[in-house]
């Protein structure tokens, strides 16, 4: 069923600007690698550095590694079907085929894997800005009339942290931003350079692809409507929905969904009869809009009260100069925990300020509440570029 598998367009090409490290293979040769091994009928594995070769899956699969913000990241198997059906979706809506792509970070991360084969079976031209600055970013996008950027919000904070009012991005046509949640005010620095873009703002998991996409018309804070042929569920269990306009566990189910976790045979709660789980928790308005709320394993308390850490991280991101935030929780005697918040920044900002204005948001916080400002070349990032949560819980701080 070779018609299934990922197709390398004879009009495709990957360029990566910046040179690679003597240690490290370049993402044209992990690629060729991939397409190589996907095509001898085995299943190629995306690794930190390297790409391997696994028993092959009828129809044909392949292995990526899930997010880990928070833990050790799994090793995910899916269909190359269930991307082909999203490739050909989204060219359909937005007429992607011979387009120009750009995508950030490396492909270990889902959203860039998935942008770079995604721009090869369809034609594109892709271009990696790994590694680049964000200055040399912005000229790369401008020179090179990109028309269709895939992006993180910490990515797009850091290559708007330059000073970009002499850059004009006019033949960017299509942004799509997934990872998180993006604030109104990076959206607008984005506007100003490049006008004549569609912000896409997603919302899906490596587990899950898309879930959501958002539109001209989604309200601010929303993720978007139902991706074509996905059902969206909130609840405890996909059996078991809450009322309209409550809160709950996200549950998906789609054409788009992984096959399995890689040696992993036991039960697990964030799949089931069908449906997967992100493992966040979300609220649906009338229209039918979502609200992604927190990850539920990212919930703790301070003396027995529940804190979502996101509330206190999209909160600091409006903030001016700050690029990338986590909120972490540290064990206290007393209260059970005590959070601290570390941001990011490209210029120092008034630390004491933003503590009581984070309290005073969620009074929870209480006076053991900190925040640690680091530069951020120090702060310690994942290859999707979301902050590394799990390193930054085993700081001594």
């Amino acid at each position: 069923m070779r018609h299934q598998l990922f197709e390398w367009n004879e009009c495709s090409s990957i360029t990566s600007p910046a040179s690679a490290s003597t240690d490290k293979i370049s993402i044209s040769n992990q690629l060729e690698i991939f397409f190589e091994i996907l095509h001898a009928e085995k299943t190629p594995r995306i690794n930190r550095y390297e790409v391997t070769s696994h028993e092959g899956v009828p129809g044909g699969a392949f292995q990526s590694m899930s997010g880990g913000s928070t833990g050790h990241p799994k090793i995910v198997e899916r269909s190359c079907a269930s991307w082909v059906l999203s490739f050909d979706a989204n060219n359909d809506f937005y007429n992607l085929r011979g387009t120009r792509f750009a995508i950030f970070g490396s492909i270990t991360h889902s959203l860039a894997l998935y942008a770079a084969l995604e721009g090869l079976h369809l034609g594109c031209e892709v271009h990696h800005l790994q590694g680049l600055m964000p200055v040399t970013q912005l000229q790369y996008l401008e020179s090179k009339n990109i028309q269709v950027l895939y992006i993180t919000p910490t990515q797009l904070r850091h290559m708007l942290s330059a000073k970009y009012n002499n850059y004009h991005l006019e033949s960017l046509q299509y942004v799509f931003i997934g990872g998180s949640s993006i604030e109104n005010q990076t959206l607008k620095k984005l506007y100003e350079i490049a006008p004549n873009a569609e912000l896409k703002q997603f919302y899906g998991s490596s587990e899950t692809s898309f879930i959501t996409v958002s539109d001209r018309c989604a309200p601010i804070g929303s993720v978007g409507k139902a991706y074509p042929n996905v059902e969206i569920v909130l609840g405890e269990w996909p059996n078991q929905p809450v009322s309209i306009g409550g809160t709950g566990r996200v549950w998906v189910r789609s054409p788009y969904l992984f096959s399995r976790y890689v040696d992993e045979d036991n039960f697990n709660s964030n799949k089931v009869a069908g449906w997967v789980s992100p493992g966040e928790l979300g609220k649906l308005d009338v229209n039918q809009n979502l609200f992604i709320l927190g990850r539920i394993d990212r919930m703790f308390k301070i003396k027995d009260q529940s804190i979502l850490p996101e509330e206190i991280e999209n909160f600091l991101l409006t903030k001016e100069d700050i690029i990338v935030v986590a909120l972490v929780r540290k064990s206290d005697v007393l209260r059970g925990n005590r959070a601290i918040a570390y941001i990011g920044t490209s210029k120092s900002v008034n630390i004491e300020e933003l503590r009581e204005a984070c309290i005073a948001l969620s009074p929870v916080l209480d006076g053991s509440f900190r925040i640690v400002e680091l530069s951020t070349d120090k702060f310690p990032f994942l290859p999707s570029g979301k902050p590394d949560i799990y390193q930054l819980e085993q700081w001594d701080t």
